[in-house]
């Protein structure tokens, strides 16, 4: 009776099968004829540049040296693989039975007969045979595929992968099969095949390729301490610590926050790594600021990574890594270690831009006014420190002075810090209580220095007691923004509403309402914000946030269907 096969299992194995058979003779045969006719012709121009090959690599079928067929073997032996190919292996299999008693236990036979026994859904023939084989012959490549993919469709995935590990422990060029296998376990078992994965690399852990498969598959499982152990172990025979550094740009090409993350960790793991020279360190501290900067992150990662570099003379580091480690710790609040950076070096003579972040630094530890003299000094040299040398002397409550600089800064209207420096000039130039604006300096100052408890109780003094007027709408907006920062949704409203009620005709009324509007969104109050932004459209058409909050109003109307 002719066994059913089914269609999609028989052309996958068949083509497998062929590619694998005819690849193994036709390779070496590839290699000869093009070796042979480079020899036989004169090099001449660019034909004397090396011709490199690429021959895709054929996984071997057994880990021992397997013996020749005759020529009339191999003809029988190609005969039954073309009747199991074209789907009828039940035809096939007497032939290769017969095959096997002139050559017993030939894996060129045995894995000829495995592929058909697939191809007719005989799993469990394949596994008995495959079992039995691999045990006597001591070979864990022989039947390995075959095996995996009987089990597999046997629903056991985990010892399928199991199969995977072992051949590829016994013989690295068995890449694509065993891969496929484990990636597909990790599908229904990531946990039971890491598992399995763990063991094989704690027992060869000098083999780069399964430290670097366990290690993704560690990340993947979320536990990068693991990863970086795994990869750290297996970079003991090397002299530089390649498998993390391109670990690292692996997880870099995946462009998604979490993969950038674990970048920047390892790269951290490899600055702090004592046992390799300073130039594999340094550069990988280099590497991990680009993408920190990139991200905004320095406050977070300055303190990890000078701690990591803590060890080396400055003179290892870069000037710009210096400074922007130095940048961040400030940002931070480690003012000292920041200073340690930054001292100039015996011998050279100190930097502006040293200088200047010094300045800084002694600004973030205050008094504001201890840091006037440094900043007065650079702020000269560019936009950035004619900017700062304002904001210190805003913070210090000497506002006259701030406007002078703060009109230097606005002459290029497209420098960088010109918008930030026109709204200080607003907020400088408002009516009100001249006394006042000491305050807003000072609020300003501890937003600076990362003090926002301190900036919301001041803030929302001035709020209570100043009076209805451009400065008390200007500390409602504050306040509103202090209070969203800190999560209190509800609790912004109350001075944005205040301000778009009782001073309709005030230059940030326009504001306040918009803002009233995206407080409301983030509630997820989509019939009051539109209530917002559409007041706002109806009483100032013409102000300058109109085209955005027409922008917002549409695509509420559009997602909400309001």
């Amino acid at each position: 009776m002719r066994l059913r096969v089914r269609p999609a299992a028989a052309a996958l194995i068949a083509h497998a099968a062929g590619r694998a058979f005819a690849s193994a003779l036709a390779a070496a045969s590839l290699i000869a004829l093009v070796a042979a006719h480079a020899w036989a012709q004169p090099l001449r121009g660019t034909e004397q540049m090396p011709l490199i090959l690429h021959v895709p690599t054929v996984p071997a079928v057994s880990q021992h040296p397997v013996p020749p067929l005759t020529d009339e073997q191999r003809a029988r032996l190609r005969q039954a693989h073309d009747l199991a190919a074209a789907g009828v292996p039940d035809q096939a299999l007497p032939m290769f039975k017969a095959l096997l008693t002139e050559v017993p236990h030939h894996p060129l036979v045995l894995t000829e007969m495995a592929r058909a026994q697939n191809i007719m859904e005989d799993y469990a023939a394949v596994e008995r045979m495959a079992r039995a084989e691999r045990a006597a012959q001591k070979d864990s490549v022989l039947l390995g595929s075959e095996l995996a993919f009987a089990l597999e469709s046997l629903g056991r995935p985990k010892e399928a992968a199991q199969i995977a590990i072992e051949a590829w422990l016994a013989s690295p060029v068995q890449p694509d099969w065993a891969r496929e296998t484990l990636e597909r376990a990790e599908d229904v078992a990531a946990k039971d095949v890491r598992d399995q994965v763990r063991r094989a690399t704690t027992r060869y852990p000098e083999r780069m390729d399964l430290a670097r498969y366990c290690a993704r598959l560690e990340w993947r499982l979320g536990d990068l301490h693991a990863a970086l152990k795994t990869l750290s172990i297996a970079e003991r025979s090397e002299a530089r610590p390649r498998l993390r550094f391109t670990f690292a740009e692996e997880l870099m090409l995946q462009l998604t926050t979490r993969d950038s993350t674990g970048a920047i960790e390892t790269w951290l793991d490899l600055a702090g790594d004592t046992r390799y020279d300073a130039s594999y360190r340094t550069a990988s501290a280099r590497r991990a600021w680009d993408v920190v900067t990139a991200r905004h992150t320095e406050k977070e990662y300055a303190p990890r990574l000078q701690k990591a570099l803590e060890d080396l003379p400055r003179k290892n580091l870069s000037p710009e890594l210096r400074l922007g480690l130095a940048r961040g710790l400030r940002e931070a609040g480690r003012t000292a270690e920041a200073r340690s950076l930054l001292e100039p070096e015996g011998g050279h003579e100190d930097t502006p831009e040293f200088a200047a972040e010094r300045a800084l630094s002694d600004l973030r530890d205050g008094p504001a006014a201890r840091a006037l003299p440094g900043l007065r000094a650079a702020a000269e040299r560019s936009p950035e420190g004619a900017f700062r040398y304002a904001e210190a002397l805003f913070f210090a409550g000497q506002t006259d002075s701030a406007h002078v600089w703060y009109e230097r800064v606005t002459g290029d209207p497209r420098g960088p810090y010109t918008g930030a420096a026109l709204e200080r000039l607003y907020l400088l130039e408002e009516q009100g209580p001249p006394e006042a604006l000491p305050v807003f300096g000072r609020v300003a100052y501890e937003e600076w220095r990362g003090e926002t408890r301190r900036a919301t109780v001041l803030t929302d003094s001035l709020f209570r007691t100043l009076a209805r007027g451009p400065l008390w709408a200007e500390a409602a907006l504050t306040l509103a923004a202090q209070r969203a920062a800190a999560g209190d949704l509800a609790a912004a409203l109350e001075p944005l509403l205040a301000v778009a009620d009782s001073m309709p005709e005030g230059r940030l009324a326009p504001v306040a309402r918009d803002r009233a509007g995206d407080m409301y969104v983030r509630l997820n109050d989509g019939s009051r914000a539109a209530a917002q932004y559409e007041e706002c459209l109806s009483r100032y058409p013409k102000s300058w946030n109109a085209p955005e909050v027409r922008r917002k109003l549409e695509a509420l109307r559009r997602d909400r269907r309001f």
